[in-house]
C-alpha cells in the first residue's frame, strides 16, 4: 500500500513539475539598457548591497548521431533573468543602473567569446563533453570578471574605477 501512494505521488510530482513556467528571461541587444522596471526580484532583506543583477549564458545546439556539434546550429545567448534581478526603490541611481547594465554586458562579452570558441574548436565525436568544457571554461572567466568588477569598483562607489571598467567593457563589445 505504501508503495503504491509512493508511486502515486512520484507521478504527482512530475506532472506538476512540468507545469512550471521556465523563469522570465530577456536577451541582450546592443541598443536596450536595462531600466529598472526589469527588475522584478525581492530586494534580498538581509544584505547590504542596492540591486543586484541576475544575468548568464544559454547556449543551444545540435549533435549528430555521430557525436559531431553542427556549428552552423549553435547559438549562444546572454540573458538577463529579471525574476532573480532586484533592487531598493528608495537607494537607486542612474549610476547604479549603469553598473547593472555592466553585469550584463559582461555577460554579454562571454557569451560572444563562448561562441567564438565554439566555432573554432575542433570537435570529435565526444563533441558534448567538448562544448560542456568550452563552456564551463568561459563561465568560470565570467564569473571571475564579474566579481573583479564589483572589487574593484566597490558595488559603483569607485567612480574612477567604474569609468575605467565603463571604457573597458566597451572596448571589449566592440572587438568581440
Amino acid at each position: 500500500m505504501i508503495l503504491r501512494h509512493a508511486k502515486v505521488l512520484g507521478i504527482t510530482l512530475v506532472i506538476l513539475c512540468s507545469f512550471v513556467a521556465a523563469p522570465e528571461r530577456v536577451a541582450w541587444q546592443p541598443n536596450k539598457t536595462l531600466t529598472w522596471e526589469d527588475f522584478k526580484g525581492s530586494p534580498n532583506a538581509s544584505g547590504s548591497f542596492v540591486a543586484s543583477t541576475s544575468s548568464g549564458m544559454s547556449q543551444s545546439y545540435v549533435i549528430d548521431n555521430k557525436g559531431m556539434l553542427h556549428k552552423d546550429e549553435t547559438q549562444v545567448v546572454a540573458h538577463f533573468y529579471p525574476e532573480y534581478s532586484w533592487y531598493r526603490a528608495k537607494d537607486t541611481t542612474a549610476r547604479l543602473l549603469k553598473h547593472e547594465q555592466a553585469h550584463f554586458d559582461i555577460t554579454e562579452i562571454h557569451a560572444r567569446i563562448l561562441n567564438a570558441r565554439i566555432q573554432a574548436y575542433n570537435f570529435t565525436s565526444n563533441s558534448k563533453k567538448e562544448v560542456k568544457a568550452l563552456y564551463e571554461e568561459v563561465e568560470r572567466h565570467r564569473r571571475g570578471m564579474q566579481r573583479t568588477f564589483d572589487e574593484e569598483t566597490n558595488h559603483s562607489i569607485n567612480r574612477e574605477a567604474e569609468k575605467k571598467w565603463e571604457e573597458k567593457i566597451a572596448r571589449l563589445l566592440r572587438s568581440q
